[in-house]
Protein backbone atom coordinates (compact mmCIF):
# COMPACT_ATOMS: atom_id res chain seq x y z
CA UNK A 1 0.00 0.00 0.00
CA UNK A 2 1.12 3.52 -0.93
CA UNK A 3 0.82 5.83 1.52
CA UNK A 4 -0.49 9.05 0.34
CA UNK A 5 -2.19 10.91 2.59
CA UNK A 6 -2.43 12.16 6.64
CA UNK A 7 -5.73 9.91 6.95
CA UNK A 8 -4.03 6.80 5.72
CA UNK A 9 -0.70 7.64 7.85
CA UNK A 10 -2.89 7.49 10.92
CA UNK A 11 -4.04 4.24 9.89
CA UNK A 12 -0.89 2.94 9.50
CA UNK A 13 0.54 4.54 12.65
CA UNK A 14 -2.53 2.87 14.53
CA UNK A 15 -1.51 -0.60 12.82
CA UNK A 16 2.10 -0.50 13.80
CA UNK A 17 1.83 0.26 17.11
CA UNK A 18 0.52 -3.23 17.60
CA UNK A 19 3.22 -4.87 15.96
CA UNK A 20 6.15 -6.17 17.56
CA UNK A 21 8.97 -6.13 15.07
CA UNK A 22 8.91 -3.73 11.92
CA UNK A 23 11.34 -3.72 8.49
CA UNK A 24 12.04 -0.05 7.22
CA UNK A 25 13.97 1.56 4.88
CA UNK A 26 14.34 4.94 3.73
CA UNK A 27 14.90 6.44 0.05
CA UNK A 28 16.14 10.10 -0.41
CA UNK A 29 18.13 12.46 -2.29
CA UNK A 30 21.41 14.45 -1.07
CA UNK A 31 23.11 15.04 -4.18
CA UNK A 32 22.76 19.06 -3.65
CA UNK A 33 21.81 19.82 -0.25
CA UNK A 34 23.50 19.46 3.42
CA UNK A 35 19.96 17.74 4.75
CA UNK A 36 18.77 14.56 2.93
CA UNK A 37 15.46 14.99 1.46
CA UNK A 38 13.43 12.27 2.36
CA UNK A 39 11.29 9.89 -0.91
CA UNK A 40 10.04 6.95 1.32
CA UNK A 41 9.76 5.18 3.97
CA UNK A 42 9.17 1.69 3.21
CA UNK A 43 7.77 -0.44 6.15
CA UNK A 44 7.63 -4.20 6.28
CA UNK A 45 5.85 -6.19 9.29
CA UNK A 46 6.55 -9.55 7.59
CA UNK A 47 3.28 -9.82 6.02
CA UNK A 48 2.51 -6.85 4.61
CA UNK A 49 4.27 -3.85 2.71
CA UNK A 50 3.58 0.05 3.50
CA UNK A 51 5.68 2.53 1.64
CA UNK A 52 4.75 6.15 2.63
CA UNK A 53 5.58 8.81 0.09
CA UNK A 54 7.23 11.60 1.96
CA UNK A 55 6.99 14.41 -0.73
CA UNK A 56 2.67 14.23 -0.96
CA UNK A 57 2.81 17.20 2.29
CA UNK A 58 2.37 14.02 4.70
CA UNK A 59 3.16 15.01 8.18
CA UNK A 60 6.34 12.33 8.86
CA UNK A 61 5.98 13.74 12.41
CA UNK A 62 2.91 11.18 13.39
CA UNK A 63 5.32 8.31 13.24
CA UNK A 64 6.96 10.25 16.37
CA UNK A 65 4.66 6.87 18.72
CA UNK A 66 5.81 4.24 16.33
CA UNK A 67 9.72 4.95 15.81
CA UNK A 68 10.14 5.97 19.61
CA UNK A 69 8.11 2.80 20.65
CA UNK A 70 10.66 0.82 22.70
CA UNK A 71 8.66 -2.31 22.80
CA UNK A 72 8.61 -2.38 18.56
CA UNK A 73 12.27 -3.52 17.55
CA UNK A 74 12.80 -1.98 14.17
CA UNK A 75 15.26 -3.19 11.46
CA UNK A 76 17.12 -1.89 9.07
CA UNK A 77 20.69 -2.24 7.58
CA UNK A 78 23.28 0.18 7.73
CA UNK A 79 21.31 2.87 9.67
CA UNK A 80 23.57 5.77 10.03
CA UNK A 81 21.67 7.78 7.03
CA UNK A 82 18.43 6.54 8.19
CA UNK A 83 19.21 8.16 11.49
CA UNK A 84 20.51 11.55 10.66
CA UNK A 85 17.19 11.53 8.68
CA UNK A 86 14.55 10.85 11.60
CA UNK A 87 17.14 13.00 13.33
CA UNK A 88 16.73 16.11 11.30
CA UNK A 89 12.82 15.46 11.33
CA UNK A 90 12.93 14.93 15.41
CA UNK A 91 11.71 11.38 15.18
CA UNK A 92 13.63 9.24 17.83
CA UNK A 93 14.24 5.52 15.99
CA UNK A 94 14.25 3.42 19.86
CA UNK A 95 15.03 -0.71 19.86
CA UNK A 96 17.13 -0.58 16.67
CA UNK A 97 18.35 -3.66 15.53
CA UNK A 98 20.94 -2.90 12.39
CA UNK A 99 21.22 -6.15 10.47
CA UNK A 100 24.51 -4.38 9.31
CA UNK A 101 26.25 -4.16 12.83
CA UNK A 102 25.08 -7.32 13.43
CA UNK A 103 26.63 -9.09 10.76
CA UNK A 104 29.89 -7.63 12.06
CA UNK A 105 29.28 -9.31 15.65
CA UNK A 106 29.07 -12.85 13.71
CA UNK A 107 32.22 -12.53 12.56
CA UNK A 108 31.78 -10.77 8.88
CA UNK A 109 34.70 -8.77 8.42
CA UNK A 110 33.38 -5.47 6.39
CA UNK A 111 30.56 -3.83 6.93
CA UNK A 112 28.52 -5.94 4.45
CA UNK A 113 25.92 -4.28 1.93
CA UNK A 114 22.41 -5.27 2.11
CA UNK A 115 22.66 -7.20 -1.61
CA UNK A 116 25.13 -9.28 -0.18
CA UNK A 117 23.82 -10.21 2.90
CA UNK A 118 20.67 -10.97 1.15
CA UNK A 119 22.65 -13.14 -1.51
CA UNK A 120 24.79 -15.10 0.72
CA UNK A 121 22.16 -15.69 3.62
CA UNK A 122 19.13 -15.79 1.64
CA UNK A 123 20.61 -17.11 -1.49
CA UNK A 124 18.45 -14.40 -3.90
CA UNK A 125 20.36 -11.93 -5.87
CA UNK A 126 18.74 -8.36 -6.22
CA UNK A 127 18.24 -5.83 -8.92
CA UNK A 128 19.60 -2.74 -7.00
CA UNK A 129 20.02 -0.97 -10.67
CA UNK A 130 17.70 1.45 -8.67
CA UNK A 131 19.53 2.05 -6.10
CA UNK A 132 20.66 5.44 -7.40
CA UNK A 133 17.49 6.45 -9.13
CA UNK A 134 16.41 10.17 -8.82
CA UNK A 135 14.22 9.66 -6.00
CA UNK A 136 12.60 12.89 -5.67
CA UNK A 137 10.77 12.09 -9.54
CA UNK A 138 7.11 11.00 -9.60
CA UNK A 139 4.81 8.86 -10.54
CA UNK A 140 6.67 5.85 -9.56
CA UNK A 141 6.39 2.55 -11.84
CA UNK A 142 6.01 -0.73 -10.39
CA UNK A 143 9.17 -1.27 -11.22
CA UNK A 144 10.02 1.34 -8.71
CA UNK A 145 7.33 -0.41 -6.24
CA UNK A 146 8.62 -3.67 -6.03
CA UNK A 147 12.41 -2.49 -5.85
CA UNK A 148 10.79 -0.17 -2.19
CA UNK A 149 9.42 -3.60 -1.19
CA UNK A 150 12.81 -5.58 -1.91
CA UNK A 151 14.81 -3.57 0.17
CA UNK A 152 12.70 -4.82 3.13
CA UNK A 153 11.24 -7.80 2.27
CA UNK A 154 14.45 -9.62 2.93
CA UNK A 155 15.30 -7.89 6.10
CA UNK A 156 13.02 -10.18 7.89
CA UNK A 157 15.04 -13.44 7.43
CA UNK A 158 18.62 -11.62 7.67
CA UNK A 159 16.99 -10.47 11.26
CA UNK A 160 15.67 -14.24 12.06
CA UNK A 161 19.08 -15.32 10.86
CA UNK A 162 21.65 -12.72 12.80
CA UNK A 163 18.97 -12.45 16.23
CA UNK A 164 19.70 -16.54 16.48
CA UNK A 165 23.54 -16.30 15.71
CA UNK A 166 23.85 -13.61 18.18
CA UNK A 167 22.39 -15.64 20.88
CA UNK A 168 24.73 -18.40 19.99
CA UNK A 169 28.08 -17.17 20.08
CA UNK A 170 27.00 -15.14 23.15
CA UNK A 171 27.68 -11.20 21.64
CA UNK A 172 24.05 -10.51 21.71
CA UNK A 173 24.90 -8.32 24.87
CA UNK A 174 27.47 -6.66 23.10
CA UNK A 175 25.88 -5.92 20.24
CA UNK A 176 22.46 -4.22 22.29
CA UNK A 177 25.18 -1.88 23.81
CA UNK A 178 26.59 -1.17 20.50
CA UNK A 179 23.33 -0.64 19.75
CA UNK A 180 22.27 1.87 22.45
CA UNK A 181 25.77 3.82 21.35
CA UNK A 182 25.37 3.80 17.62
CA UNK A 183 23.63 7.23 17.43
CA UNK A 184 26.02 8.72 19.80
CA UNK A 185 27.71 11.74 18.18
CA UNK A 186 31.51 13.30 19.01
CA UNK A 187 32.30 17.21 19.85
CA UNK A 188 35.39 16.89 17.85
CA UNK A 189 34.82 16.78 13.88
CA UNK A 190 37.19 14.76 11.21
CA UNK A 191 36.62 12.46 8.52
CA UNK A 192 38.88 9.55 7.29
CA UNK A 193 40.37 11.74 4.99
CA UNK A 194 41.38 14.00 7.40
CA UNK A 195 42.84 11.84 9.49
CA UNK A 196 44.64 10.21 6.46
CA UNK A 197 46.76 13.97 6.15
CA UNK A 198 47.07 15.26 9.59
CA UNK A 199 47.52 14.18 12.79
CA UNK A 200 45.78 14.21 15.74
CA UNK A 201 47.00 16.92 17.53
CA UNK A 202 46.25 19.26 14.53
CA UNK A 203 42.98 17.76 14.14
CA UNK A 204 42.40 18.58 18.12
CA UNK A 205 43.68 21.85 18.29
CA UNK A 206 40.89 24.33 18.85
CA UNK A 207 41.58 27.04 15.85
CA UNK A 208 41.19 23.84 13.70
CA UNK A 209 37.68 22.25 15.01
CA UNK A 210 36.70 25.95 15.27
CA UNK A 211 37.03 25.94 11.19
CA UNK A 212 35.31 22.64 10.93
CA UNK A 213 32.13 23.79 13.18
CA UNK A 214 32.05 26.91 11.74
CA UNK A 215 31.75 25.02 7.92
CA UNK A 216 29.40 22.76 9.70
CA UNK A 217 26.67 25.29 10.89
CA UNK A 218 26.68 27.42 7.49
CA UNK A 219 26.52 24.26 5.19
CA UNK A 220 22.98 23.26 7.63
CA UNK A 221 21.85 26.70 7.75
CA UNK A 222 22.37 27.06 3.92
CA UNK A 223 21.43 23.47 3.68
CA UNK A 224 24.41 22.97 1.27
CA UNK A 225 27.01 19.80 1.32
CA UNK A 226 29.87 20.77 3.41
CA UNK A 227 32.64 20.11 0.79
CA UNK A 228 30.57 22.85 -1.23
CA UNK A 229 31.98 25.32 1.61
CA UNK A 230 35.66 23.85 1.24
CA UNK A 231 36.08 20.23 0.79
CA UNK A 232 38.36 17.73 3.07
CA UNK A 233 41.01 17.26 0.40
CA UNK A 234 41.86 20.73 -0.12
CA UNK A 235 41.98 21.89 3.58
CA UNK A 236 45.97 21.21 4.65
CA UNK A 237 47.04 21.94 0.89
CA UNK A 238 45.01 25.56 2.52
CA UNK A 239 46.89 25.93 5.19
CA UNK A 240 50.49 24.72 4.12
CA UNK A 241 50.24 27.07 0.85
CA UNK A 242 48.42 29.84 2.68
CA UNK A 243 46.50 30.24 -0.98
CA UNK A 244 43.34 31.22 -0.55
CA UNK A 245 42.16 31.52 -4.09
CA UNK A 246 39.43 28.61 -3.85
CA UNK A 247 37.83 30.26 -1.28
CA UNK A 248 37.52 33.40 -2.82
CA UNK A 249 36.03 31.96 -5.60
CA UNK A 250 33.70 30.10 -3.96
CA UNK A 251 30.34 31.36 -5.01
CA UNK A 252 27.92 29.67 -2.46
CA UNK A 253 29.96 32.15 0.51
CA UNK A 254 29.17 36.10 0.57
CA UNK A 255 32.18 38.47 0.49
CA UNK A 256 32.31 38.31 4.75
CA UNK A 257 31.64 35.23 4.96
CA UNK A 258 35.22 34.14 2.54
CA UNK A 259 37.19 36.95 4.99
CA UNK A 260 35.68 34.36 8.40
CA UNK A 261 37.18 31.56 6.97
CA UNK A 262 40.42 33.23 5.39
CA UNK A 263 41.25 34.52 8.93
CA UNK A 264 40.33 31.11 10.68
CA UNK A 265 42.93 29.55 8.06
CA UNK A 266 45.59 31.73 8.91
CA UNK A 267 45.39 30.68 12.79
CA UNK A 268 45.98 27.12 11.91
CA UNK A 269 49.14 25.88 11.73
CA UNK A 270 49.97 22.41 11.11
CA UNK A 271 51.23 20.70 15.11
CA UNK A 272 53.58 18.37 15.58
CA UNK A 273 52.79 15.01 17.16
CA UNK A 274 55.37 14.90 20.18
CA UNK A 275 53.67 10.73 20.60
CA UNK A 276 53.94 9.80 17.53
CA UNK A 277 54.44 6.32 16.68
CA UNK A 278 57.32 5.11 14.38
CA UNK A 279 57.83 1.95 15.35
CA UNK A 280 55.45 -0.34 13.30
CA UNK A 281 55.72 -2.89 15.60
CA UNK A 282 54.01 -1.45 18.05
CA UNK A 283 50.82 -1.27 16.07
CA UNK A 284 51.92 -4.53 14.94
CA UNK A 285 51.37 -5.89 18.35
CA UNK A 286 48.26 -4.42 18.86
CA UNK A 287 46.93 -5.47 15.62
CA UNK A 288 47.70 -9.16 16.70
CA UNK A 289 45.94 -8.86 19.91
CA UNK A 290 42.90 -7.22 17.57
CA UNK A 291 43.18 -10.19 15.72
CA UNK A 292 42.64 -12.92 18.31
CA UNK A 293 40.14 -11.18 20.18
CA UNK A 294 38.64 -11.26 17.00
CA UNK A 295 38.73 -14.73 16.34
CA UNK A 296 38.15 -15.66 19.82
CA UNK A 297 34.61 -13.69 19.74
CA UNK A 298 33.98 -13.81 16.27
CA UNK A 299 33.33 -9.82 15.96
CA UNK A 300 34.66 -8.26 13.34
CA UNK A 301 38.42 -6.64 13.63
CA UNK A 302 37.02 -3.27 12.25
CA UNK A 303 34.21 -3.27 14.19
CA UNK A 304 36.72 -3.80 17.50
CA UNK A 305 39.22 -1.06 16.61
CA UNK A 306 40.32 0.24 12.73
CA UNK A 307 43.93 1.84 11.90
CA UNK A 308 42.59 5.56 13.09
CA UNK A 309 41.52 4.33 16.39
CA UNK A 310 44.21 2.33 16.94
CA UNK A 311 46.83 5.64 16.35
CA UNK A 312 44.45 7.50 18.28
CA UNK A 313 44.93 4.91 21.56
CA UNK A 314 48.86 4.32 21.51
CA UNK A 315 49.37 8.11 20.82
CA UNK A 316 46.77 10.19 22.46
CA UNK A 317 45.34 7.19 25.02
CA UNK A 318 42.03 7.58 23.11
CA UNK A 319 39.44 4.90 23.23
CA UNK A 320 35.82 4.17 21.67
CA UNK A 321 32.96 4.20 24.28
CA UNK A 322 31.91 0.93 24.47
CA UNK A 323 32.21 -1.19 27.60
CA UNK A 324 32.52 -4.36 25.13
CA UNK A 325 35.44 -3.37 23.43
CA UNK A 326 36.77 -2.17 27.20
CA UNK A 327 36.27 -5.52 28.54
CA UNK A 328 37.71 -8.05 25.65
CA UNK A 329 40.19 -5.77 23.72
CA UNK A 330 41.25 -2.15 26.01
CA UNK A 331 41.87 -4.42 29.29
CA UNK A 332 44.46 -6.27 27.39
CA UNK A 333 46.05 -3.56 25.18
CA UNK A 334 46.50 -1.06 28.70
CA UNK A 335 48.36 -4.49 29.82
CA UNK A 336 50.83 -4.34 27.43
CA UNK A 337 51.08 -0.60 26.97
CA UNK A 338 51.83 -0.94 31.16
CA UNK A 339 53.88 -4.05 30.38
CA UNK A 340 52.44 -6.13 32.78
CA UNK A 341 51.15 -8.33 29.73
CA UNK A 342 52.14 -12.35 29.68
CA UNK A 343 51.21 -14.03 26.15
CA UNK A 344 51.11 -17.49 26.01
CA UNK A 345 50.29 -20.23 23.03
CA UNK A 346 47.57 -22.76 24.15
CA UNK A 347 46.40 -24.90 21.35
CA UNK A 348 47.15 -23.24 18.43
CA UNK A 349 45.95 -19.58 19.60
CA UNK A 350 47.64 -16.87 21.68
CA UNK A 351 45.76 -16.19 24.85
CA UNK A 352 46.55 -13.11 26.93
Amino acid sequence: MIIQSNQDLEKFCKLASRKKVLFIDTEFDRRNTYYSELSFISVYDGTKFWLIDCLTGIKVEALSKVLSNKKITKVLHGSQQDLEIFKHLQLPLNSLFDTQTAAQFCGFEQPISYANAVLKICKVSLDKQLQNSDWLKRPVNKKTIEYLKNDVKYLKPLYAFFLKELKKNKNFSYFKEEMSIIDQSSDTITSSLIRKKMNSNTINNKSFQSLLHTREQLAQKKNLPKNWIFPDSGILTIIKNKEYKDIKENKNLTFQEKKMFISKFKKIKVQKNNNKITNDNIIKLINIIRSEVSKNKNISEQLISNKNDTIAYLEDGLKKNSKWREKIFYKITDQLVKKNLKIKIKKNTIAF
